[in-house]
């Protein structure tokens, strides 16, 4: 079944262009093994994801929003707790942030190639 949302074309880590292949070898948000791992184009529409040298570089960028998102609730915590219970926090958010990295990172390449390359329906 065709995905047309672009939402769930994101969410799903799908092509940008046809919204069918997938980004990744292994599809899913929450990979820790070859979390990065891509093919050179995607199976369906043969829409190459090697943009150009660097290109994936933006993509923090985008990941920066999620990491926020994730982060922030664990330094509004630690501003209102008492100084015993900061390290208590930390711990938090570092577990937080070692649960979250591939959700971090796939997420902000799906969202940085979905700006650039517009759906195509065939």
């Amino acid at each position: 079944m065709q995905s047309k949302s672009l939402y769930r074309s994101i969410f799903s880590l799908k092509c940008p262009r046809c919204r069918q292949g997938h980004l990744f070898y292994k599809p899913g948000l929450f990979r820790y093994k070859d979390v990065l791992e891509m093919p050179e184009k995607c199976s369906h529409c043969e829409q190459t994801f090697r943009i150009e040298p660097g290109f994936w570089i933006g993509a923090l960028w985008a990941s920066y929003p999620i990491i926020i998102l994730i982060e922030v609730p664990f330094l509004i915590t630690a501003i209102y707790w008492q100084n015993d219970h900061v390290w208590i926090v930390f711990l938090g958010m570092l577990l937080a942030f070692i649960l979250f990295f591939p959700l971090m990172l796939r997420l902000g390449r799906s969202i940085w190639i979905h700006i650039f390359i517009p759906f195509k329906s065939t």
